[in-house]
């Protein structure tokens, strides 16, 4: 069964998305949401595998409360439901599974959430068979190290310095491809880092940028400035 999130400032708007989907027995609604930040609160709090979003929220809008829940739950999909017309290409960006108008065509609907179900269904399968190696090249080998061993990965120059708990590793691999072969327990931090947040115990202000400290290690990554709240919520969860 899959967990559904409401998020819409609309009261009548929620009230027939409930009525739409109270009929169909694999989708359970666990909460409702009127702005951004309650939508943020709900997934962080409920772990929903699938929000319907309104953009025009009050406090935090729609979109870019996407775009905080997708830094922390990545699998999080979304179909948006929303009176604005001019977000269609950001939501192809955060990889919506649907962008529908108001008001709300209950076929159109019923499509989008038959999608989001199938794409559920690949994402378990695949969690399943999830290898639990990083695997590396190094000029003529080929290296597989334990994700669970990998404390953050920096990019230097044009190489990407994988740091872990026994020594260094390079590569010429982009930072980009590292981060689709590591899995939640991993974060982007900076545009040169990706960071093992279950490893992480301190953050620091340092001017404009933040360093992160790691159990037993004595190098420290870089934080942005946008991802501390996204990196601090993740720690609470």
């Amino acid at each position: 069964m899959m967990k559904v999130l409401i998020a819409d400032d609309d009261v009548t708007s929620r009230k027939l998305l409930r009525y739409f989907i109270g009929s169909l027995s694999k989708y359970k609604i666990v909460g409702e949401a009127a702005n951004g930040e309650e939508l943020i609160h709900y997934v962080t709090k409920e772990k929903p595998d699938l929000a319907l979003v309104d953009i025009g929220m009050p406090l935090l809008n729609g979109m870019e409360a996407v775009k905080a829940c997708k830094e922390l739950f990545p699998t999080l999909q979304v179909i948006f439901i929303t009176g604005h017309d001019d977000y269609a290409l950001e939501a192809f960006n955060v990889k919506a599974v649907d962008y529908i108008l108001k008001p709300i065509d209950r076929n159109r609907l019923y499509g989008a959430l038959e999608r989001a179900s199938q794409v559920s269904i690949s994402l378990v399968d695949k969690e399943h068979s999830f290898k639990k190696d990083l695997m590396i090249k190094q000029q003529k080998n080929i290296v597989f190290i334990p994700l669970e061993e990998i404390i953050f990965i920096e990019r230097l120059d044009r190489k990407s310095v994988i740091h872990t708990k026994n020594g260094k590793f390079e590569t010429n691999e982009a930072l980009t491809s590292l981060e689709g072969a590591v899995d939640s327990r991993f974060m982007i931090s900076h545009r040169s880092y990706i960071i093992n947040v279950e490893l992480l115990t301190r953050i620091e202000a340092t001017g404009q940028m933040y360093k992160a400290y790691f159990k037993d290690y004595k190098e420290t990554a870089r934080i942005s400035k946008h991802k501390v709240d996204n990196l601090q919520r993740y720690k609470l969860l």
